[in-house]
């Protein structure tokens, strides 16, 4: 794996969710662009969890944790 992971935050707020997943895709093209201009195993984008990972995916992300909607959710 080489690439950058980001989450949003935790939210329902799709415009907040797609402002942030966006920022993220940003930072990665800039990385990509400038720091690993040279690497081509630089190539993904880990974003996206249970909640929010299909705008993620639609956004850019090509990994994305879903492990709450395997395991269920946290015990506080």
């Amino acid at each position: 794996y080489c690439g950058i992971m980001g989450m949003a935050s935790f939210s329902d707020d799709q415009a907040l969710l797609t402002s942030e997943f966006s920022q993220i895709h940003s930072l990665f093209q800039k990385a990509k662009k400038t720091a690993f201009s040279q690497n081509d195993s630089f190539q993904h984008i880990s974003m996206g969890m249970s909640g929010d990972w299909p705008l993620a995916v639609k956004l850019g992300s090509t990994m994305i944790r879903v492990g709450s909607s395997i395991f269920g959710e946290r015990k506080k």
